[in-house]
């Protein structure tokens, strides 16, 4: 059983791995070549790309779910019919959320908090990022797909390559070639259009080709999708509405340094949430086939696995990012000041990094087995407590209470996690 679960989930980890040192890597290049008001748009931007890739990984996701869960139960119709229509949902809303995002780009910016020279910039790596909006969504929806049909290595390999160009990309066009952040947005679509490359070459395959009969809409099989796909959509994207509003009271409370030294910590944090993911979204199929198929014991395992590493990643990243507090700065290349920042409140993200080891691999773990209000509970009751905690901490606490609000936010979820978790085994 170890075994099987460590052939799904290693390849999964390992290319979240690649996509967090790529994140952490842009953030280098970035900072090193354009200092905090780089970091600062980059970031500013950034909700607004992560829609593109929330909705393909939130849509992969729900029809995997629903893939797995008819497999399981011998339903391979409307297994294959599920699988379809994804690709269809993935489509049409690639093309629908890039155009409103490209006419609406700037004026979106502008409630995000981005002014002058921060605004210019952040627009240019928007539009730059929208030119391969559509490979985007694509690539990161058929991720999952791909890794559901038992390709795991494939679709690791499928994401490594990407990630490697991008980071190779991001040092020439960036620093060698002083492009900035058109170079960064540059480098991001060319590696997602190498990923999307691998999964057409994996769908052309006789065995693996869905007929286009399975991709005519479905209004079940849709509805069925975008049911599930609410939780991971909103669980890859939640870290961007936190960021939203990070970032506006960041400049409220410290100014442009403080949403510097925010990016740099979110670059951090974001790196911890993609192992936690990566190991989630391997263990899925696995959750899902066996609450299909309805073996308890095997589905407990599984789960129990899936817990204990979520954990222990969650506190040994943690404890990293408090050791070396003081050393994270120099490599981004920040002021004096956001450095300051950065060591004075790693503690509090460190907190926040320990605490996702238990609440990311809870909410991936409701959704596969379709407990849909407990996942999407957690999912959007995180958006409203962060939204409360971030304009009523800083009342109070000032600057502080901006960096205490991701920690507190992560405490009561945690309490509620425990006790559904608690809550299912009793009942099964």
């Amino acid at each position: 059983m170890k075994k099987k679960y460590l052939s799904f989930i290693l390849p999964s980890t390992l290319s979240f791995l690649l996509t967090g040192i790529y994140s952490i890597v842009d953030g280098i290049f970035v900072g090193r070549a354009m200092g905090d008001v780089g970091l600062a748009a980059i970031n500013i931007a950034w909700p607004l790309v992560a829609l593109i890739i929330a909705l393909g990984t939130g849509i992969g996701m729900g029809a995997s779910v629903m893939v797995s869960l008819n497999r399981g139960i011998g339903d391979e119709r409307t297994a294959d019919k599920m699988e379809g229509n994804a690709f269809f949902l993935l489509l049409t809303g690639s093309v629908i959320l890039t155009a409103i995002l490209f006419f609406a780009g700037s004026s979106l910016l502008k409630l995000l908090g981005a002014e002058g020279e921060v605004s210019e910039y952040a627009l240019t790596y928007l539009r730059a990022i929208l030119c391969g909006g559509i490979v985007q969504t694509l690539a990161s929806g058929t991720v999952p797909l791909m890794r559901n049909r038992g390709a795991s290595f494939y679709s690791m390999c499928s994401m490594a390559c990407g990630c490697i160009l991008n980071i190779i990309l991001d040092y020439y066009l960036i620093l060698v070639l002083q492009m900035g952040l058109t170079g960064a947005a540059m480098a991001t679509v060319i590696g997602q259009c190498v990923t999307l490359i691998f999964s057409i070459v994996f769908y052309i395959r006789k065995k693996n080709r869905i007929s286009l009969k399975n991709m005519k809409p479905d209004p079940r099989a849709v509805s069925s999708i975008l049911k599930v796909a609410a939780s991971p959509f909103g669980l890859t994207y939640l870290p961007s509405v936190t960021i939203i509003f990070m970032n506006l009271q960041c400049l409220k409370y410290g100014g442009e340094e403080a949403v510097s030294a925010y990016a740099v910590l979110a670059y951090l944090v974001s790196f911890m949430e993609l192992l936690v993911q990566g190991i989630s979204d391997g263990a899925q199929p696995l959750l899902s086939l066996n609450k299909g198929k309805g073996d308890e014991k095997s589905l407990k395992a599984y789960t129990r696995m899936t817990f204990f590493l979520g954990i222990f990643l969650g506190i040994l990243s943690g404890t990293l990012v408090y050791l070396l507090r003081y050393q994270i700065p120099v490599f981004y290349g920040t002021s004096h000041r956001a450095a300051d920042i950065i060591a004075h409140s790693a503690p509090a993200f460190s907190l926040v990094m320990a605490l996702y080891g238990l609440t990311k691999p809870s909410v991936s773990y409701f959704y596969a087995t379709k407990s849909l209000v407990k996942s999407s509970f957690l999912v959007y009751g995180e958006v409203v407590l962060t939204v409360i905690a971030i304009f009523t901490l800083p009342m109070f606490l000032g600057l502080n209470g901006v960096w205490y609000t991701m920690p507190f936010v992560q405490i009561i979820l945690s309490l509620f996690c425990i006790i559904f978790i608690c809550s299912k085994g009793k009942r099964s």
